[in-house]
């Protein structure tokens, strides 16, 4: 072997090892890149459910004070329906 095939022999296996250290590199970097996403979707997920929570508290409290007020006066939110399902009929037959 002369002096220029060992230098190209040399470098081929300095550049394989540098291929392989950059393999072992992108790897890990997308092992973190999951582990990133995953940790992402879980807070959003957490907040969705914190927020679905909510939502149904605040539904059940308007939904039961809704309630209370047609027990303390049936005639008015009777009145009241009669009054708005004629408005909306009203509406509703003009579209044509």
């Amino acid at each position: 072997m002369d002096r220029s095939s060992a230098t190209l022999d040399g470098e081929t296996t300095e550049l394989q090892r540098e291929i392989d250290r950059l393999r072992a590199d992108l790897r890990q970097l997308r092992g973190d890149f999951t582990a990133l996403g995953g940790d992402a979707l879980r807070a959003a997920r957490a907040g969705i459910n914190e927020s679905v929570k909510s939502a149904t508290a605040q539904g059940k409290a308007v939904t039961e004070g809704a309630g209370k007020q047609i027990s303390a006066h049936p005639f008015m939110a009777v009145a009241a329906a009669f009054a708005i399902g004629m408005m909306l009929g009203y509406r509703g037959g003009r579209r044509d």
